[in-house]
């Protein structure tokens, strides 16, 4: 899994919703939705500024402890928020492959990010149709592909921008999306809130994207994310 730099605090991987599928008379059933565990990184209650040495290896860490995960097929999707989000604490995302909320959080802190608290973890329990196994192994290929051919990329490639929106009425957020193909991933969190990944370089061209929509919605959060451009072929099993 490709990442940005350290400054954007990494890690590439994305995700979303689970697109409740009303069924009419004669209409193929719904798929079922897949459980993972969405983990929002943030700001952690590190005090003491970071040496260069101390920076460069608990973000070295931090990146190989994210291609452990991802190789054991534990982290399907991640990746860094932008400059411009809703809240400045947001850091990272993971998308991790277990519905117990318990095993996420191990998982987690793992990370000597966590260890050493430069950021903390908020998990959520999460149900997508989206194929996100799939989407790993897409990554992980790409990549061994790459190391066969001998070829190295400088950090950041593979990757592009997206956009995170963020709904508390997950139901109402749906409606409003409907079945436009800008949106990448859907996903449904656990507390009914909704949270999808857009086909938008930043926040000007989702708002763009969605036009009036997005006043239908109800409370909602547009955040810059950044994760691998393979993101855009994402196959999903049921869309729009």
């Amino acid at each position: 899994m490709r990442c940005l730099p350290r400054r954007s605090f990494l890690l590439a991987l994305g995700l979303l919703a689970p697109l409740v599928v009303s069924a009419c008379a004669g209409a193929p059933a719904a798929a079922p939705a897949d459980a993972y565990v969405l983990a929002v990184l943030k700001t952690g209650p590190r005090i003491a500024p970071l040496s260069k040495d101390d920076s460069q290896r608990i973000f070295g860490g931090h990146m190989a402890n994210m291609q452990r995960l991802a190789r054991e097929g534990r982290l399907v999707m991640a990746g860094p928020y932008g400059k411009d989000k809703s809240d400045a604490a947001l850091r990272g995302v993971f998308v991790l492959a277990t519905a117990d909320l318990a095993e996420a959080k191990a998982w987690c802190e793992t990370d000597p990010g966590f260890a050493e608290g430069v950021f903390r973890f908020e998990l959520a329990a999460m149900t997508t149709t989206a194929a996100l196994r799939a989407q790993l192994a897409a990554d992980i290929a790409r990549e061994d592909a790459q190391k066969r051919a001998g070829t190295t990329s400088p950090p950041g490639s593979g990757m592009r921008g997206y956009v995170v929106l963020s709904a508390k009425d997950g139901a109402r957020a749906d409606q409003a999306v409907g079945d436009d193909g800008g949106v990448l991933l859907r996903s449904r969190l656990g507390d009914g809130r909704g949270w999808y990944v857009l086909d938008a370089v930043d926040v000007a061209a989702a708002r763009t994207l969605l036009g009036q929509r997005v006043g239908t919605m109800g409370e909602v959060a547009l955040d810059e994310w950044y994760a691998t451009d393979l993101l855009v072929d994402l196959p999903l099993r049921v869309r729009g």
